[in-house]
């Protein structure tokens, strides 16, 4: 099986809606200085995979944690002036895995340096809410790549298994475990025990990083 970093190679459409956009921020911003930044949320599948995916704005954050909402204004992007725009966020407002950075490409564009990532975990972030649109996307991907399959899906949901705790927020409930089950109905077209088959493996391997006792799985494969 193909690992998750040999099936997506990252090149950017940049005439796509998303890279036109893009193009138009980056010759906005100052020359004299140097910018970090990431996109997420739907235009890196648009950019990179199909740029029939589209979606009403492009979201992308400041790798320095800077609030990029002032350059937006400026580059008069924002969602004050129709049609498709800018959304500038923070990287707490990319909910993934934990692993992300090390699967997405980096971009040089003069001054900018742009990190588009892997669509694995821009579909894992799409969990949060998985819309009708977000579906279309778990499905278009598939199609159009064959990944992530549900035996890859489900070993990286392990890697980013705390996405799946308890909300802080209780007026926000944590919708991953839920999503997690509709997901594999839709898209697998399977059943999927998130406690069983993601939660559990998940923590087992943790503690054995951790250096305490693995559990028999013998004892647990006969219960």
């Amino acid at each position: 099986m193909p690992s998750t970093e040999t099936w997506w190679t990252g090149e950017i459409d940049w005439s796509c809606p998303a890279g036109r956009l893009l193009e138009r921020f980056l010759n906005a911003l100052p020359k004299d200085r140097t910018f970090r930044l990431t996109v997420y949320g739907s235009a890196p599948l648009q950019l990179t995979v199909d740029r029939q995916l589209l979606s009403g704005d492009v979201d992308l954050f400041s790798d320095e944690d800077e609030d990029l909402s002032a350059w937006v204004k400026a580059a008069h992007l924002d969602n004050t002036h129709g049609g498709l725009y800018l959304e500038a966020g923070f990287e707490l407002s990319f909910h993934t895995s934990p692993r992300w950075r090390r699967r997405a490409k980096m971009i040089q564009r003069g001054q900018v340096t742009i990190t588009i990532p892997h669509p694995l975990d821009i579909l894992m972030g799409k969990l949060d809410r998985l819309e009708a649109k977000d579906l279309k996307a778990f499905e278009r991907v598939l199609q159009l790549t064959g990944h992530p399959t549900a035996i890859e899906f489900r070993q990286e949901l392990q890697n980013a298994v705390d996405l799946f705790r308890p909300a802080f927020d209780d007026e926000s409930p944590n919708r991953y475990p839920e999503n997690t089950r509709r997901l594999w109905r839709e898209i697998f077209h399977s059943y999927i025990d998130v406690r069983r088959d993601i939660i559990e493996p998940a923590m087992a391997r943790r503690k054995q990083g951790y250096g305490e006792s693995p559990p028999d799985y013998k004892a647990i494969l006969g219960q």
